[in-house]
């Protein structure tokens, strides 16, 4: 089965900043595969790959790793710059203040604050709450300082709060697949919370695993979704494997009863149904995007009694056909 895909909103605020610079986005859409009629429509979600195409050839376009939504531009090659600071710190803690230095240095504004209380770690960004305002630069920010600092030094960091300074969005289910907990939205700063512990994990990393996690970026650092064994995260783990058709049998696997699967599942804000929704919404946009299966074997895969069914749980899914994610194809006909 397909990995995990990516809210549209995700893309669609990185483009509206490009076009701050007076950019046609038209070209990063089409090299990233992505029909444009997709990004007007909230359901649509795009693969991993597709959204780091965008990201990339935005870089390219606007010579700004903020993409424009920071207080100034920061040149491309600003986080390997950085990044190389950080390799070279002997722990998690003295990388994190460094991280804080050269952040505030290099993008024109206090980035972080680093707080230890000798049990929980708690780092905030732009802790004055009056520079950062785009929700795409906080999400990236965020995102970016938790999943690094876990590359650092080799281990998954869980956090133990994540807080956000804007309204909960419509696809907010999507941070608990990022984080591993629900964030807590309306908040007076932007900021994530870790165990202490970590602050004295020896940094591991060296310069040639750098400049290759680099050439893979922004993947890894912002869509990557198995940071966290959630529980349903575990759930859609063994019903990927093929391990188990239903909630009773999961449940066998994980060695509790299905009501206490039910009942985690619903702290999860999902369920075993929606779960296995998901699933095959995103192997199916995965097949589509690629484009070597028709749609009755694609149908056939995955389970559908005739194609005809299919279209229909597709639209429920996304609002668009499938034939939308062909971004060779005309607009679908009966048999699309």
């Amino acid at each position: 089965m397909a990995s995990h895909t990516v809210a549209i909103a995700f893309v669609r605020s990185a483009l509206t900043s490009a076009q701050r610079y007076g950019l046609d986005v038209r070209d990063a859409l089409l090299s990233a595969g992505i029909a444009p009629e997709l990004i007007e429509r909230d359901s649509s979600r795009v693969t991993p790959a597709q959204a780091t195409r965008v990201v990339q050839a935005l870089w390219a376009s606007t010579d700004d790793e903020l993409l424009g939504v920071g207080p100034k531009p920061v040149a491309r090659g600003t986080f390997r710059m950085i990044s190389l600071g950080l390799i070279h710190s002997p722990d998690l803690r003295t990388a994190l203040r460094r991280f804080a230095e050269f952040a505030s240095l290099s993008m024109g504004f206090v980035a972080t604050d680093v707080t230890d209380d000798g049990h929980t770690t708690r780092l905030t960004l732009d802790p004055t709450g009056q520079t950062l305002t785009d929700q795409l630069l906080i999400d990236v920010l965020v995102a970016v300082s938790h999943r690094f600092a876990g590359w650092l030094i080799g281990e998954q960091i869980p956090l133990t709060a994540v807080q956000m300074p804007y309204p909960c969005p419509p696809h907010s289910e999507d941070y608990r697949l990022i984080y591993g907990i629900a964030p807590v939205f309306d908040s007076a700063n932007a900021a994530i919370s870790f165990d202490s512990t970590y602050l004295d994990a020896p940094v591991i990393r060296g310069e040639d695993e750098l400049f290759e996690f680099i050439r893979n970026s922004p993947a890894d650092l912002l869509f990557r979704r198995d940071y966290h064994p959630t529980m349903a995260s575990r759930v859609r783990r063994i019903l990927e494997r093929g391990d188990g058709a239903s909630a009773e049998q999961v449940a066998r696997r994980l060695a509790i009863s299905p009501q206490h699967l039910r009942r985690l599942l619903r702290e999860d804000g999902t369920s075993f149904r929606q779960i296995r929704e998901d699933i095959l919404r995103d192997a199916a946009i995965t097949s589509l995007v690629r484009g070597t299966e028709t749609i009755d074997s694609l149908s056939e895969r995955l389970g559908f009694s005739e194609p005809s069914a299919f279209r229909r749980a597709f639209r429920r899914w996304t609002g668009s056909s499938p034939g939308s994610y062909r971004i060779d194809s005309a607009e679908p006909g009966p048999s699309a």
